[in-house]
């Protein structure tokens, strides 16, 4: 659901873009969207996984377009859509810097959950998204939460 939402949420027509990918472990999430021209930051704690990721960038010919950081303070910058695919109480803790890097109409989308973690996460972010309600993707047990922010 997460390759399909960046197909869906990135800016139309943009030449130029940026992504960050929290939670970006093999770096699949990041390497499709540099495919469509992101420019990304790709955040991962797990330093086996960067280098995994980093792998799989060379191999799709879109390592100069992905940059990996251990953190989200090594992450500079707004973003035009922020997507995490990742566990709900990841998810909770760091929903004001993952919003905070949303630049004006970008988006945000929020994997990894089941249909129990949907309240909590909507709970926990639509304060700090203007009170907006997301839309809910399904495919088997999975959601897929996105915003649009104004």
């Amino acid at each position: 659901m997460c390759l399909q939402a960046i197909h869906w949420l990135r800016p139309a027509g943009a030449r130029s873009w940026r992504l960050l990918d929290f939670g970006s472990g093999s770096g699949i999430l990041s390497i499709a969207a540099a495919r469509l021209g992101a420019s990304v930051e790709a955040v991962e704690i797990d330093p086996l996984a960067i280098e995994h990721a980093r792998h799989n960038a060379v191999l799709n010919l879109v390592e100069d377009r992905i940059r990996h950081s251990r953190t989200l303070a090594e992450a500079p910058g707004r973003f035009d859509l922020v997507v995490a695919n990742i566990l709900c109480d990841v998810l909770l803790e760091a929903a004001e810097d993952l919003t905070s890097r949303v630049v004006e109409n970008g988006a945000l989308a929020l994997s990894g959950l089941v249909a129990t973690d949907v309240p909590r996460i909507i709970a926990r972010y639509a304060p700090l998204l203007a009170q907006r309600r997301p839309a809910v993707y399904e495919r088997g047990a999975w959601r897929l939460l996105s915003w649009k922010v104004a």
